[in-house]
């Protein structure tokens, strides 16, 4: 037997020379086979216990155990192994008996003519219809257990929610349901669901039926004492004819989250009322000493009043900021696609460009909340043109290589030692600034489920790169800057 084969065959037959004949002619015939040889069962024992073996070929007709006997211990003991019987025995009986004892295939050897090419063909089917089981019953298993390693609920469902093709263990405790009783039943987890939820549900799962990807999140009653909140996410995959096959997806808990949300609220709301109090209270002092300063001025214009003036005015920017930062730092309204050129011209409209220009570069469809997006885009504006300079460039993109997009200009840039920390509230190199500009576009962006990364322009001002927006871009168009004054 070479070394080199793929396929190793143990052919058991008690005739010597009707052993070599076989064996050489099988291995003659495919090069991939090489072929062991016994002359019993017991010695075919042997040759397995010292050597592996794909496939077993034996004789029907041998002294002390037939080829039918072995192949039946072999059953006996769950031993797969593939097994042609190969005999010059014609015998319906045996071949009917081979049958029921699982038997690969039942050739029968004539007299005359070379049997080798349909051998072959029967040797290398069988072994390899094992191993790809064997395969796929590994990777079942390794499916399985990824499966188990996760605290998640997942799920396969019939395109209708009629059949469960696949659920694992989480399931009873996202649920409080065995997993029996679901594969029992397979819509009976509607059953642990609040009843105020439940059409809501029934919607949804309606929508992945028809292709449609889906994420919701409702209550769940686990007993009667005791309820939780649950999230789903259902990706239907379709056929070669695009109809809907079967519903992937997981169900997960999200309790704990959902009362952190409620907190957070609360907190905001709180937060927010704090923040409108001291503002209030604070405008008013400042409201006084800014009349008073016209009024002096109108006196003696002096260069302390000027500085007292400017410090006012700051006063009056960082109260903005800071009633911006504690209302809506964080939070988002309802995501809607608006033009990425008329986004971004709408941003300068609190803005004034005497002597600087904006330049737009591509177009597209953005999906974003449109007003707390120009608040960042505002903020990044403001930024280039306290840094830059009254003649600053200012350039707003389409990223070509990630979906997102840019605001560029040609200022002095950012050192890159302080770019981990301007995002940070408080950091400011400028005298005019508040420390809370770019924060805030911190905590927008992320509020988005998005990122903003800082480089180097071209020209080597400040770059800042917004990546993960669902933005549709279109063919980029020329460069326009925006009018004087916008």
């Amino acid at each position: 037997m070479s070394g080199s084969t793929d396929i190793s065959v143990l052919y058991v037959n008690d005739g010597p020379e009707l052993l070599q004949l076989v064996a050489r002619r099988l291995e003659r015939e495919d090069d991939r086979i090489g072929v062991r040889t016994a002359e019993s069962v017991d010695a075919a024992e042997g040759v397995r216990s010292r050597h592996d073996v794909d496939c077993i070929m034996s004789d029907h007709h041998m002294p002390g155990r037939t080829g039918l006997e072995y192949l039946r211990s072999l059953r006996g003991n769950d031993d797969g192994i593939p097994f042609i019987l190969f005999t010059e025995t014609g015998d319906e009986a045996v071949a009917s008996e081979a049958i029921s004892a699982d038997v690969t295939d039942y050739v029968i050897h004539r007299a005359i003519g070379d049997p080798s090419p349909l051998l072959a063909r029967k040797v290398c089917s069988a072994v390899e219809h094992r191993r790809t089981k064997r395969r796929m019953d590994r990777t079942a298993r390794q499916l399985r257990s990824v499966a188990e390693a996760t605290n998640d609920a997942l799920w396969i469902f019939s395109a209708d929610w009629g059949e469960l093709h696949f659920i694992n263990s989480a399931y009873e405790s996202v649920f409080g349901q065995p997993a029996a009783e679901l594969r029992a039943e397979p819509r009976s987890f509607l059953d642990r669901v609040h009843h105020e939820d439940t059409d809501r549900v029934e919607r949804a799962m309606a929508r992945a039926s028809s292709g449609e990807h889906v994420r919701i999140e409702y209550r769940v009653n686990k007993s009667t004492e005791l309820q939780s909140w649950v999230e789903s996410r259902c990706t239907p995959v379709t056929d070669d004819e695009g109809e809907t096959d079967f519903i992937s997806g997981f169900s997960r808990e999200i309790t704990d989250r959902k009362y952190y949300e409620a907190s957070l609220v609360e907190k905001n709301e709180q937060l927010e009322q704090f923040a409108s109090r001291v503002a209030h209270d604070l405008r008013n002092p400042l409201n006084v000493a800014d009349g008073n300063v016209d009024l002096a001025r109108e006196d003696d214009d002096g260069p302390y009043l000027e500085t007292t003036a400017r410090a006012l005015a700051r006063m009056d920017d960082l109260i903005d900021d800071l009633l911006t930062l504690a209302k809506r730092g964080a939070t988002i309204d309802e995501l809607s696609p608006i033009g990425f050129e008329s986004l971004v011209r709408s941003s300068t409209e609190n803005l004034l460009f005497p002597d600087s220009t904006l330049e737009i570069v591509g177009s597209g469809t953005i999906r974003c909340d449109p007003a707390r997006t120009r608040e960042a885009l505002e903020n990044l504006f403001r930024n280039a043109l306290d840094h830059g300079g009254e003649a600053v460039t200012i350039t707003v993109g389409v990223l070509e290589v990630r979906n997102g997009f840019y605001v560029e200009d040609d200022g002095p840039g950012i050192d890159p030692s302080d770019r981990e920390t301007v995002f940070e509230r408080g950091h400011t190199i400028s005298e005019h600034g508040s420390g809370l500009g770019l924060a805030i576009v911190d905590r927008i962006v992320t509020a988005h489920g998005w990122e903003i990364e800082i480089a180097e322009g071209a020209d080597g001002g400040a770059r800042f790169e917004i990546v993960g927006p669902d933005l549709d871009p279109t063919e980029a168009a020329d460069p326009k800057p925006a009018e004087s004054g916008t």
